[in-house]
């Protein structure tokens, strides 16, 4: 009996990976009959999808049209547009430089670049490290708009000038704020120590030995990039070291396979092991405002009850990338589309390749939540604390107190909701169906740090993310008062696509200095600022968020004996 036993589990054993490799080739056949389905429904233009398994290509094909006015159809190799996917090609090439010894990623940013001086309106003066800048810890603030986008190809040492002239929105290792403006000067940084374009750098050091045969730069001739189906011209040029490559979705597939694979291409080491898996490992986790949040060098991560999701996603307005590895399952996804709007068949198709591992590996559970939510009575001092005005990634939001509760009032859209204190400084949001039954709406979390009131959002795993600080009330000083109205830009380029047109300076209903205006490219969204001055000069945009602006600082001057404002790199004068 123990001898038969040993012969059936023996059988299982060399018996199962061919069980899966079958299950596997099935599924390609029938996640391409999904793919293609899920693109008639969400009416996307182009897309191509590449997966591998166990370090075994399942799938790699295209769905739609490249380019659908020249008749070109979307293939395994059709190059895309990849936005931010371009961060972890940049990253690459940092680490690949820290591989080969010519750099330090816990120096100094400063000892590679030595002319970076960014400004700072704080006493903190830790430096800022290339890790620091990796993993989105380094204090800048999110984009300079001016300029972040153009019609033709601009010199990476000019994100140096745009660094000097402008601020950082928190010290170092402080909070986690992605950051287009910091991925840029990690470009620089490659350009300073290896002496090549950062363009040829990349195509010779990550592109070729990575066998990323469509990997490049500029304007694509084949691919069109479409909004709701319409060829729609996209920005031709934008910095390459946040924003600026091509690849197809193959491509993409072997820049995480890489990562997976602990460094190794067909073998052969290209980046240290040790690297690679820092660079899927959670970074500063200990920093103050951290939270709960995953974040790797230059890589998302999410951890699951069975799996861990490593991702980074890319757009290009009008064009979606993703890229996913899952380790536990040994997968490498990478999905890019041409079409806006294509986040839903995106999820889609993940969500369709998780559903065929959970059934077909044996998974266990690596992680439990336990997260427990009661209702919880503040002190009077911790309401008093806590009602204000914050300046969020949701707008301006208002926290009033109301007996024991809170009535939280959404500036964006006007809507009032009622927030019930629990455990672990959190609020529950609720809103009332048809005016009548109460639904649980949201989660938010409060804290305090160095005399600031954060708040940020509470999620039912209990993973916390920081979104918003409240805004001191102060007393505007007297020439932002003088300043108030209307005002026009007056410093575009030709060059430049126009981000911004007109801004209005006002104090608004809860009597905060607010700046409002629209981005009208590459897509358009109307924003209200609230600042926090700080001198007759200078004011803020309070906060730590995904926004943005978040984080930037507006000059006033005068020039032409008219108030002029200088926000995100463009210059608006009033009319």
């Amino acid at each position: 009996m123990y001898r038969k036993i040993i012969i059936i589990s023996a059988i299982l054993v060399f018996t199962l990976p061919a069980c899966i490799a079958q299950n596997d080739t099935d599924y390609a056949k029938k996640l391409s009959a999904f793919v293609s389905k899920q693109l008639q429904k969400k009416k996307v233009t182009g897309l191509s999808v590449a997966l591998s398994i166990d370090g075994k290509t399942v799938l790699s094909e295209g769905f739609g049209f490249a380019h659908k006015e020249k008749n070109i159809r979307a293939g395994a190799e059709t190059q895309y547009a990849i936005g931010s996917i371009s961060k972890v090609v940049t990253s690459t090439a940092v680490l690949r430089l820290y591989s080969e010894g010519k750099i330090d990623i816990d120096k100094p940013y400063k000892n590679y670049v030595p002319e970076f001086n960014m400004k700072r309106h704080f006493a903190d003066d830790t430096p800022i490290t290339v890790r620091h800048l990796l993993a989105h810890f380094g204090g800048i603030p999110r984009v300079h708009a001016k300029g972040f986008s153009t019609k033709d190809d601009q010199p990476q040492s000019r994100i140096l000038e745009i660094a000097n002239n402008g601020y950082m929105s928190a010290p170092p290792g402080v909070v986690n704020q992605y950051s287009d403006w910091g991925s840029d000067l990690l470009g620089l940084l490659v350009e300073k120590v290896s002496g090549q374009k950062i363009q040829d750098y990349i195509s010779s050091q990550v592109f070729t030995p990575l066998g990323m045969e469509q990997g490049g730069f500029g304007p694509l001739d084949e691919t069109g990039s479409y909004v709701n189906g319409k060829l729609t011209p996209t920005y031709e040029y934008s910095y390459p070291g946040s924003d600026g490559a091509n690849a197809s979705a193959q491509d993409l597939m072997k820049l995480g396979q890489m990562y997976l694979d602990k460094g190794r291409v067909n073998g052969i080491s290209y980046l240290s092991e040790d690297i690679t898996r820092q660079s899927l490992t959670p970074q500063f986790t200990d920093a103050p405002l951290n939270y709960s949040k995953k974040q790797g060098l230059m890589w998302d991560i999410y951890r699951y009850s069975k799996y861990t999701r490593i991702s980074k996603g890319g757009i290009h307005e009008p064009f979606f990338s993703m890229l996913y590895i899952v380790p536990e399952f040994n997968m490498v996804l990478a999905v890019c589309s041409n079409s806006n709007s294509t986040g839903a068949i995106n999820r889609a198709v993940y969500g369709n390749v998780i559903d065929h591992l959970l059934k077909t590996r044996p998974a266990k559970t690596i992680r439990s939540s336990n997260h427990s939510m009661k209702p919880e009575a503040l002190s009077d001092q911790d309401m008093n604390k806590l009602e204000g005005i914050y300046s969020t990634d949701e707008g301006m939001v208002e926290i009033k107190r109301a007996g024991d509760k809170f009535k939280v009032t959404f500036a964006a859209n006007g809507k009032t909701l009622n927030a019930t204190p629990y455990n672990n400084k959190t609020l529950r949001i609720k809103a009332k169906l048809l005016g009548l039954i109460p639904v649980h709406v949201m989660d938010i979390f409060w804290d305090e740090y160095n005399g600031e009131i954060v708040v940020g959002e509470q999620y039912a795993s209990g993973r916390r993310s920081v979104g918003g600080v409240k805004i001191v009330d102060k007393p505007i000083p007297s020439k932002w008062q003088a300043a108030l109205g209307k005002y026009a830009v007056v410093n575009l380029k030709d060059n430049e696509y126009t981000h911004l047109q007109e801004l209005e300076l006002l104090i608004n209903e809860y009597g905060l200095l607010e700046v409002k205006g629209e981005v009208i490219y590459p897509r358009s969204f109307k924003f209200r600022l609230p600042l926090s001055a700080v001198s007759e000069r200078q004011a803020i945009i309070p906060g730590y968020s995904f926004d943005f602006f978040s984080g930037e600082t507006v000059e006033m001057s005068t020039e032409s004996n008219k108030p002029t404002l200088l926000f995100s790199g463009y210059k608006f004068q009033k009319q």
